[in-house]
């Protein structure tokens, strides 16, 4: 039996949406600032009354699930995300994935987000720590969700006002880099380690950078991807450490993935990094040269952004606690700082640290939108025109 998934919405809301993002891509701007806001998996279960564990109960339940969440998000949520009349999906298990990966065992919860169990205790468990046959992991059962997932398209039936558009099913392995992941397997200790044994905790790094270089690749092979075709990545677990320990321990890392995988593409050298990062920004503008900042975070005011601003795309930093508690004053006050210290430099795309908290009122995340309105299409400084 087929399963029918009828979308509503405007065609030239649809134009628009894809004129406001591309012109941020290039540093111009269509009309006025786009809008995208952190609306993930957490959300939209949450909101239609569904529990992850449904969720990740089968590749085919969580197909619809994921499904109905994206129509839920195009029909229901105030932004300008939806930009092509077409659907992606893919395999999913949150952002334990890459652990499970490299060796943590996952604790399975009924109405949260899974988490990882610390199976490293001692620097010599570290060392002496083997990375599983990646096929026993959720990187294997990710591979074998696809390929149902690519069979299960065929019974599924999506159209957006009246007329079907194709279900696109990908993977990948997850952004969460090889040091959030070490910080999984080890927990705070490998904070520690850096200072005690920084030697094993770069071969450590290594080992599994290599790892997720295999694992990338085969996936690449499978969905007929090129190597050099962008790269999402997270950086999460490295706020809290210094500018000098992260050119040290996580930058090779980085620029190994970046190197075989990304691209010049406006999001080819795409970086997700929440929390307070500005100590961080010269390593990730000239050392990682990242392409996109997304989800930066409250933690960052918009005065602090001047370095990256400009030079790449900036996705961020109203607080999700804001759009949560606050009053719709409180939001437009917060966004319209933003817009007037970075839209004028090109490259602003407003949002959240991609972390919009369950209940948040619609109402609210209108209000980014509404300021974006009232502000308007912003005069772009001339040197940073590209």
């Amino acid at each position: 039996m087929v399963h029918k998934i009828e979308i509503q919405y405007p065609e030239q809301g649809l134009l628009k949406n894809r004129r406001r993002l591309e012109s941020a891509y290039a540093f111009t701007c269509f009309d006025r600032v786009p809008v995208i806001l952190g609306i993930e998996a957490r959300y939209l279960l949450n909101v239609r009354g569904v529990t992850f564990a449904e969720y990740f109960s089968d590749p085919k339940t969580q197909l619809i699930h994921q499904l109905e969440n994206i129509k839920w998000r195009i029909e229901n949520v105030p932004d300008d995300w939806f930009t092509e009349p077409k659907i992606t999906v893919s395999p999913d298990f949150q952002n334990i994935t890459n652990a499970s990966g490299c060796g943590c065992e996952i604790f399975w919860q009924e109405n949260e987000t899974p988490q990882t169990v610390q199976c490293i205790s001692t620097i010599d468990e570290m060392i002496h720590h083997r990375l599983p046959d990646w096929r026993t992991t959720l990187w294997g059962k990710r591979l074998e969700w696809y390929f149902q997932m690519k069979e299960l398209v065929a019974e599924i039936d999506v159209k957006l006002n009246g007329q079907r558009i194709p279900i696109l099913v990908t993977m990948g392995i997850n952004g969460d880099s090889p040091f959030m992941s070490a910080i999984e397997l080890a927990g705070a200790n490998f904070y520690g380690w850096l200072l005690q044994a920084p030697m094993e905790c770069h071969d450590f790094l290594q080992r599994i950078t290599d790892r997720y270089i295999e694992v990338e690749t085969e996936y690449r092979k499978v969905l007929g991807r090129p190597m050099h075709d962008g790269l999402h990545y997270s950086d999460d677990s490295a706020q809290v450490i210094s500018l000098k320990q992260y050119r040290e321990f996580c930058v090779p890392v980085g620029k190994r993935l970046y190197d075989t995988f990304g691209c010049d593409r406006y999001d080819g050298r795409f970086m997700h990094l929440c929390g307070r990062n500005v100590h961080l920004h010269d390593a990730l503008l000239n050392d990682l040269h990242i392409t996109l900042l997304h989800g930066y975070g409250s933690a960052n005011t918009p005065e602090e952004m001047t370095m990256l601003a400009g030079n790449v795309i900036l996705l961020g930093n109203i607080d999700p606690m804001t759009l949560y508690q606050g009053s719709q004053h409180d939001i437009e006050q917060e966004t319209m700082k933003i817009l007037e210290v970075l839209a004028p430099l090109g490259g602003i795309v407003l949002g959240d640290g991609f972390n919009i908290v369950p209940g948040t009122d619609l109402s609210k995340m209108e209000c980014v939108r509404k300021a974006s309105e009232r502000f308007g299409a912003p005069t772009l400084k001339r040197e940073n025109i590209h």
